[in-house]
């Protein structure tokens, strides 16, 4: 599999991951509506947003949802967290997220990798 195959593989299963963590929280309807936002906002998936740029994507949900975008945050790890039995904290992927320097991306692509490997473990596509 080529890097960018890998790379979208771990993307798309970080982004079904994710929408089943807002929707479990929000419900559907407002699960869509955030992610609706957050890609009008960005002009882009978010999920490839926070691969490339995670600085933008948590500013873009600060400006769009103010402190809720903490909320969101905590709610899409906890979600993660308990799919995939993970100990991610949501304050650390705030702290990456805002910085957004090279190794804070590392991390969190790390952190997406995980699950991606966790998903594929238990037998996902």
């Amino acid at each position: 599999m080529s890097a960018g195959g890998e790379e979208d593989s771990i993307i798309e299963v970080f982004r079904n991951v994710c929408r089943r963590a807002l929707h479990s929280g929000l419900g559907e309807s407002a699960g869509e509506a955030v992610l609706f936002f957050l890609h009008r906002g960005l002009g882009r998936d978010p999920f490839n947003a926070l691969w490339e740029d995670p600085k933008s994507v948590y500013y873009e949900m600060e400006k769009i949802f103010g402190v809720g975008a903490k909320i969101l945050i905590n709610l899409l790890i906890a979600g993660v967290n308990k799919e995939y039995g993970l100990n991610m904290n949501h304050e650390r992927l705030l702290e990456l997220m805002r910085c957004g320097d090279q190794m804070s991306i590392e991390e969190i692509r790390s952190f997406m990798r995980k699950i991606a490997e966790a998903h594929k473990y238990r037998g996902g596509e």
